[in-house]
């Protein structure tokens, strides 16, 4: 242990030594924790929460009571798929948290390795989260700035998510001395001066400065999936502000385009969690995966082409730059068969039947 490198290694907090670094973020450092009280779990994970030198005294008060309340709240919280709080204190002016050990990798890295996922395979990811986010939601929270690095992967092909309020705890916005903004996007940054989160996967009115609420996860969520179905997230840059001004600015890829084995209906889902304005995206992540269950589990039906042409110029209108236009498609054929309305099949999706998004479509004998 080089504890003239760092100060907290060789540590006792709560009855446990800091002995190993785990890993160091932003403005929080994890660290192994090990004790020999038998009563005790021998190993645990301790979060220290690095406020800088410099904060004003009002802004570290101020952060010490949104502290106390908030992980008040998060230690409470418990669900299969959340990663969960034990302990959390203040100790000689050092914050931190304590939770318990895992052994997994983080979504981020594994879509180094693997990509591109088929839609089935992102099943595994999307049902757990929402699952999970479905309960924050009902709780009155929001995750607010979810990204692929908050997403573990333990073994047996479990999910769970991790860091549940600790972005929103360190940023800046409501700890300051006056209500004046340095800059347009002093909402984005912490008390360190630094951006909250990854900026691919921001919610549009998060960027322009609202408070953000359940939808902005649904929007999050929606990045993810494009992210893992087509190899990359829809926005790219070389700074953080150029990728976040996208979310508000940049007509959104052609996921279908992107990766031709996505089917349209799937694309069309994916972009109405990509919804700009949050009143015309799934108001829920449930209705998200309701969505995208449909399209697996149903075929594709086109009775008649030139109606498709139609119905998705429709939802290019309503959706204006978030929509890719449409693909070209063959001459119409006769046939018979009649197409089921939406509103029969989705009826949990959209209750708008001047909004409906998706193409109809059911199974057909093989």
């Amino acid at each position: 242990m080089d504890t003239a490198k760092d100060p907290f290694l060789g540590r006792k907090i709560r009855g446990y030594r800091l002995e190993e670094l785990c890993h160091r973020g932003n403005m929080t450092t994890t660290y192994r924790a090990r004790t020999r009280e038998l009563w005790l779990v021998p190993e645990l994970l301790i979060t220290i929460f690095q406020l800088p030198h410099t904060l004003p005294g009002t802004m570290r008060r101020n952060f010490h009571v949104r502290f106390e309340r908030e992980s008040e709240q998060l230690v409470t919280l418990r669900h299969a798929h959340l990663f969960p709080l034990y302990g959390y204190g203040v100790e000689e002016g050092i914050f931190y948290h304590i939770r318990p050990m895992f052994s997994g990798e983080m979504l981020a890295s594994r879509l180094k390795e693997q990509r591109r996922w088929s839609p089935y395979e992102v099943l595994t990811i999307l049902n757990p989260i929402a699952d999970l986010l479905d309960f924050i939601h009902e709780q009155g929270r929001a995750y607010y700035y979810l990204n692929s690095s908050n997403v573990l992967l333990l073994d047996k092909a479990d999910v769970k998510l991790i860091d549940l309020g600790t972005i929103a705890m360190l940023r800046l916005r409501g700890l300051e001395e006056s209500a004046t903004q340095a800059t347009m996007y002093e909402h984005l940054k912490n008390v360190a001066g630094n951006y909250l989160s990854p900026p691919e996967y921001l919610a549009p009115e998060i960027v322009r400065g609202a408070e953000g609420d359940p939808r902005s996860d649904v929007y999050s969520l929606g990045i993810m999936l494009f992210e893992l179905l087509s190899g990359a997230p829809p926005f790219t840059g070389s700074s953080y502000l150029e990728v976040a001004r996208k979310h508000i600015n940049e007509p959104l890829p052609s996921l279908h385009e992107i990766a031709p084995a996505i089917p349209v209906a799937l694309e069309l889902v994916v972009n109405h969690a990509l919804h700009r304005d949050p009143e015309r995206r799934f108001q829920t992540v449930r209705e998200l995966v309701t969505a995208y269950t449909h399209v697996l589990n149903e075929r594709l039906n086109a009775p008649k082409q030139v109606s498709i042409a139609q119905r998705i110029e429709k939802i290019r209108e309503m959706a204006g730059p978030a929509i890719p236009p449409p693909m070209p498609l063959p001459a119409p054929q006769q046939q018979s068969e009649k197409v089921e309305p939406v509103s029969q099949l989705l009826p949990h999706v959209t209750s708008d039947p001047d909004e409906t998004f998706l193409l109809a479509w059911k199974s057909e004998p093989q």
